[in-house]
C-alpha cells in the first residue's frame, strides 16, 4: 500500500490527503491468522489518506456473496478491483 500511494504522489502529483482508500471484502480473523485488513488500514492512515472506508466484509464468512480460496479449498472464482484517477 505505501509503495502505491508514493508512486501516485510521484507519478501523478496526487495528494494523499485528497485520496480515498476503500478496503473491500477480504479474509479476516478468525478465518485467517493474519489480520491483513488491520494492517492495510494502518498503512493507509500512516500515509495520510484523507478518507478511509472499510467495508468490514469477510470473504470467508459470506459464501453467498464471495469466493474464498481458503474456505473452498482452492475451488473458487475471482474478485475484481479498480484503481481510478478522478
Amino acid at each position: 500500500m505505501p509503495a502505491t500511494i508514493r508512486a501516485m504522489k510521484k507519478d501523478f502529483g496526487a495528494d494523499p490527503a485528497e485520496m480515498l482508500g476503500l478496503l473491500g471484502p477480504c479474509i479476516r480473523p478468525p478465518h485467517y491468522d493474519v489480520d491483513f485488513a488491520a494492517e492495510i488500514l494502518r498503512q493507509m492512515k500512516a500515509e495520510g489518506l484523507g478518507e478511509i472506508v472499510d467495508s468490514g466484509l469477510c470473504t470467508a464468512s459470506d459464501p453467498e456473496r464471495f469466493f474464498s480460496y481458503r474456505r473452498e479449498k482452492g475451488q473458487t472464482g475471482r474478485h475484481f478491483a479498480v484503481l481510478a484517477r478522478g
